[in-house]
Parts: structure tokens; sequence; C-alpha cells
């Protein structure tokens, strides 16, 4: 009903099976509830008075032309009835909110392919560059490289219409979750460095730095496998939460293995930094008491420039988890919220930029831009200054 007139409602309701060239009247009676307002953002009057227009049993309206020689079934309308109790109805001349969504789900693809080149650049520069090639880089790099994978194949996938649902939704699913246990991988490279390296002194062999960084790629790629197993055993469709709401039990159940695991992981990838934190006290505590010895000199306990680097990179990973835990919640609220308001799309497009925020945070830090420069000064590019150049030379023989 177009709007809450006084006048008495009751359009004709029919149970019916449409055919190509007829209609299949099933003659039982059908009582429909109806919502008050006009759902089209641009309509028209239908005005052809010979026509009729009868309810479905799906509440669509079937509009009959006066030689019953064909019809139409219109799914956006509305009815309304003037004084001398002649029925008539708004239709929708474009399907404007489908239309809207799409446009949304489309932006926030794009946003996704524009973070994907952001992501690639920091994996390709974290495998290439020596200086940048230790433990933490390479799991940077992987962690980069998943989250890339996931988001070209979430984007092309609603950009083109592609069904998700099955074997490509897993394949988006475990990229995803492997973004996730990566960071957690990163956080805990930092608490490893800095609770047990760094204090006592030890310098992973290469064997030893192989090791470490295979034990690593079991937890980054066992658990997501896990997950994604679970997800195909209990038959749920895998595809994760973006773009997606939770309107009903179905949708929500079908991210069981998605939102609840990354929830987990962040947390304790929290913690782990919470950790990390205290350890970095404590040694600050030991070179406090060493600056404090006045008795005479003293070794050096730890190497200064390794935890230099450490604690670098830890306020990074740092400011990348924050970011990440921001994204997540408001992932969380666009999935689990029931309305459409247009506040909701802004949640999802800080989602899509997260290649973008990764770029940022760990290429334009001053060590990592210097040795970049560097590299590509190597190759005829760039002229690098001084400064810089004292700097490379303070840390060339660290990875």
């Amino acid at each position: 009903m177009c709007d809450n007139g006084i006048l008495k409602f009751e359009p004709t309701v029919i149970s019916a099976v449409l055919f190509d060239n007829c209609i299949e009247d099933l003659e039982i009676e059908t009582i429909l509830d109806y919502d008050i307002g006009n759902p089209c953002n641009s309509s028209f009057q239908y005005d052809d008075e010979e026509d009729v227009f009868f309810v479905l049993q799906d509440g669509s309206l079937l509009i009959i032309d006066h030689d019953n020689e064909s019809y139409t079934v219109e799914e956006n309308y509305c009815l309304d009835i003037d004084k001398t109790g002649h029925l008539f109805a708004f239709t929708c001349i474009t399907q404007v909110e489908e239309q809207i969504a799409f446009a949304k789900v489309v932006m926030v693809a794009v946003l996704m392919l524009i973070s994907m080149p952001c992501l690639l650049l920091v994996s390709y520069l974290h495998l290439t560059l020596r200086l940048l090639r230790n433990l933490h880089g390479l799991c940077l790099s992987l962690m980069s490289l998943c989250l890339a994978s996931g988001y070209f194949v979430h984007s092309v996938v609603h950009i083109y219409g592609i069904p998700y649902t099955g074997f490509i939704g897993y394949v988006i699913q475990f990229f995803i979750l492997s973004y996730f246990f990566w960071y957690f991988c990163v956080c805990f490279n930092v608490l490893f460095n800095v609770w047990y390296k760094l204090p006592c002194c030890i310098q992973l062999s290469k064997t030893w730095a192989t090791i470490n960084f295979v034990c690593y790629c079991l937890i980054a790629f066992t658990g997501p496998a896990t997950l994604v197993t679970l997800t195909v055993q209990k038959g749920l469709p895998g595809m994760p939460s973006y773009f997606l709401q939770g309107l009903t039990e179905s949708i929500r159940e079908s991210q069981r293995y998605f939102i609840p695991p990354v929830s987990t992981i962040l947390i304790c990838s929290f913690l782990v930094n919470v950790i990390s934190f205290f350890g970095f006290q404590r040694i600050n505590g030991y070179t406090k008491a060493e600056k404090n010895d006045h008795a005479g000199p003293t070794d050096v306990i730890f190497d200064q420039q390794k935890y230099e680097d450490v604690k670098k990179d830890a306020k990074c990973v740092c400011l990348l988890g924050i970011i990440m835990i921001v994204s997540w919640l408001l992932e969380i609220i666009t999935f689990y919220s029931g309305s459409n308001s247009k506040y909701l799309v802004l949640c999802d497009m800080v989602n899509g930029l997260q290649g973008v925020w990764v770029l940022l945070i760990f290429l334009v830090v001053r060590r990592r831009r210097t040795i970049i420069l560097r590299w590509w000064y190597d190759r005829g590019s760039h002229k690098i200054e001084g400064t810089e150049l004292e700097e490379l030379d303070k840390s060339g023989n660290h990875i």
C-alpha cells in the first residue's frame, strides 16, 4: 500500500501458476500482510484503466492486459485506491536498491584490487632485498601474499557475479584465514626475539632459522586448512563474511569457522604483543642498569642494533594489529547489523584498504625506506643521500 489512507484496502489476492501463454488459478484463498510506503526511488503510475491487477501468492503484482493476451509481473510496486474505489499501481522504473547494493559491492571490491598491488609490493621487496629477507621479512611477505590472493579472488567473484559456493569459496576462506594466522606468527616472532634471542645473545644458524620458518609455515597453513576442512564436512558455503549480512540463522551459521577463529587469533595476537611489551621493558631495565654501573666497563649483554630493529618491527606490528582489530570490529558490525545504513559501506571500505595500511606501515619506516632506496640506487634510478648511507653502514651487516 502506497500510504496509510482511511479507505478500505482490499486488493484481489490469488494463488496461481503462470505459464508462457496462460495463467492457471488454483482457487486457493490467500491472505497476505502488506507494508505501507513506496519501495521505489523512482516510479510511475500504471494508468491503463482497462488492465487488471492481481496480487499473487508470493506478493508480486500480476498485470493482465485488457485483451487477455499477455501479462507482466512486477516485483517492486505499491498499490493505492482513490475515493471512487478505483485501484491503481505505482511500479518502479528500475530496481534501484539492487543496483545501489551492487554498486557498493563493486566499490569495495575495487578497493580490494587497489590493495592487491600494495601487498604484492611489500611481499616482493621482503623476498628480494637481502637486508629485509630475514625471518620477520619472510613471514610478513607470505602474510601479504595470502591477503593479496584472497582479496583478488574475492573481488573478481563479486565484480563478475561468479557463483562463490563450493570450491572457490573455500579457496577465499583459506587465504583470508592464512593472513590472520601469519599475523599471529609475526607477533610471536617478535616475542621470541625479545624474550629469548636478544637476552640470551642467540644468533640462529641458517639451519635453525629454516626450521623456525618451517614451524611458522605449519602453523599458518595447517590452521586454515583444518578450518576449511571442517567447513566442508559441515556442508557450509565457506565464503568469508565480507559483503554479507547475517540476516538469517543459516547465514550466521555459515561463518562458524571464520568469524570465531579470526576473533580468537586477533585476541591471542594482542596478548602476545602485550607480553612482548613487558619483554622490552625488561631489556630497558638491563640497559639502564648498565648505564648506571660506574664500577667499570662492562660487556654489552645483547646486540644493540638487533634490539633496535626488533623494536621498530614491534611498533609496526602493533600498529597493524590496531588497524586489524578496528577493521575486524567494523566487519562484525556490518555482518550482524540488520539495517541497510549507508554508513555500513564505510566499514567495508576500511576493510578493503588493509593492503594500503600494510604498505604504509612496513615500507615508510625510515630504515626500510633507506634500504629500499639503496636497492633502487644500485639499479641506477635513485641518488641516495649521505645521511641515509651512514645509517645503512651501521646496520648493513645485520639481518
